[in-house]
């Protein structure tokens, strides 16, 4: 019994050697800086952190005369006619489609008589239409509005210039304090949403790989494709696992072999226009 003790307490000491040698080669040769940020193995795959989705607003219909009237309570005088110092270039009968407001409270934006701004709410649109998205998507973390700084073929990146931001100064803070501005670019400090454009479920698969399982008719959503793609792919779960974490945490009851479709699908669909555009830096 003795002897078995003793070649056991042998083995555990080349056991803690090898380990002290494995932690003297990991703190020469691999760089710990990069990975002290995150725990992601290169800065580049800290663009693909699964981040909270935007809050998206939606304008309501306003009325111009009670606007006015609000601004009167406020401020004392209500918001002027504008005074033109040249003829108008906007039609009598247009009118702000946020807040019906005349012609007299309407701004020709671009000076050619195309783009128009209302001056009680501030909504800018083309012949009676918004010019810009009726829906605005809002930093979840600071509230600011997102400003869409690409426009690729499939999706709009929109990101937080907010630079104070807690999300932006929260990650600025976990960077090492050596780090050159230069080397800023390559993690991902501001929140970043990808608007994507395009409908996996109603795309034509018909030249698409045999392996590939049409969307279109299945009782799932752009949501639950989006969880699993996110447990099995960035958080690197088995398919069984990661059916289990959907039903335990958001409640879905999908099976593995319905992840392994939407996952192969999507890896079709996403991997032809995705190759094709470089990543976001900051």
């Amino acid at each position: 019994m003795s002897t078995i003790i003793h070649y056991l307490l042998l083995i555990n000491q080349d056991l803690q050697v090898t380990i002290h040698q494995l932690l003297m080669f990991t703190v020469k040769y691999i760089p710990l800086r990069q990975m002290a940020y995150d725990a992601s193995k290169s800065p580049k795959y800290q663009k693909f952190k699964t981040d909270k989705l935007p809050v998206i607003l939606k304008p309501a219909k306003q009325d111009y005369q009670f606007l006015n009237e609000y601004y009167t309570w406020k401020y004392g005088k209500p918001v002027s006619p504008i005074k033109r110092r040249k003829a108008s270039t906007v039609p009598e009968d247009c009118i702000c489609p946020r807040c019906s407001a005349p012609h007299e409270y309407l701004y020709d934006n671009n000076g050619k008589g195309e783009e128009f701004m209302c001056k009680v709410c501030g909504q800018t649109f083309v012949n009676g239409k918004y010019a810009m998205s009726p829906l605005q998507l809002m930093c979840p973390y600071c509230g600011h509005a997102l400003v869409a700084k690409k426009d690729r073929k499939h999706f709009v990146v929109h990101k937080c210039v907010n630079k104070k931001c807690s999300y932006y100064i929260a990650n600025r803070n976990k960077l090492p304090k050596d780090l050159p501005r230069s080397e800023l670019y390559k993690y991902k400090l501001h929140y970043i949403y990808r608007e994507f454009n395009v409908d996996f479920f109603k795309m034509d698969i018909s030249s698409l790989p045999d392996y590939a399982a049409s969307l279109e008719f299945r009782k799932l959503n752009g949501h639950i494709m989006g969880l699993c793609l996110t447990y099995k792919v960035n958080l690197g779960l088995s398919l069984r696992k990661t059916a289990e974490a959907l039903r335990d945490i958001h409640g879905i009851n999908i099976s593995h072999t319905t992840v392994a479709n939407l996952a192969r699908t999507a890896a079709v669909l996403v991997k032809p226009f995705v190759d094709n555009y470089p990543t976001v830096k900051e």
